[in-house]
């Protein structure tokens, strides 16, 4: 027998203030997340007999795609680990190869190579989203502010779109 968690997140949409979609047939529910998934369960109960099965059916017809589910593979949650470390430490991307960095660390050996490989095709996909957001004519914003005794800097990009002005902030550092 599924988790109702599970079968609530294969057959409802979640909406913003506790309400969710049936994806049967569009009836909207809210469901305080104190109170367990019952008002969505007693719907699915009522109004569509069938939902095991059919939860059954999708399950299993995404068994080989975990990453559906919110998963990812080993290879892939190491890599993005070994990527955080170095990025994070604004650490040399020679650090991965020291015998003292792998024997600290639980995640499988990368070598920086390999690393600097994955870097450059994360900044590659990042910057084509970035372009499919932001139009080529944009500003730059730069605001600073304290706040007691700490200085803080923020850069946002400001720009038009769709008749619409947007500023979006890409980095705040103390």
């Amino acid at each position: 027998m599924p988790k109702n968690a599970d079968i609530y997140r294969v057959l409802f949409a979640a909406l913003p203030d506790h309400y969710f979609k049936c994806n049967y047939c569009s009836k909207v529910r809210r469901q305080l997340p104190s109170s367990g998934y019952g008002n969505l369960l007693s719907h699915l109960r009522d109004k569509h007999p069938d939902y095991e099965a059919d939860y059954f059916t999708h399950a299993s017809s995404l068994a080989d795609n975990l990453h559906s589910f919110g998963f990812v593979s080993e290879k892939v949650a190491s890599i993005y680990h070994w990527m955080e470390w170095v990025v994070d430490r604004n650490m040399p991307l020679s650090e991965v190869d020291h015998p003292t960095t792998c024997s600290m660390s639980r995640l499988k050996p990368i070598s920086s190579k390999t690393l600097k490989k994955y870097l450059a095709a994360t900044t590659q996909a990042v910057e084509k989203e970035i372009a499919k957001t932001i139009p080529p004519t944009f500003g730059a914003m730069y605001d600073n502010w304290t706040c007691f005794s700490e200085h803080f800097v923020a850069l946002y990009i400001v720009f038009w779109k769709d008749g619409q002005l947007f500023y979006v902030r890409l980095e705040e550092s103390r």
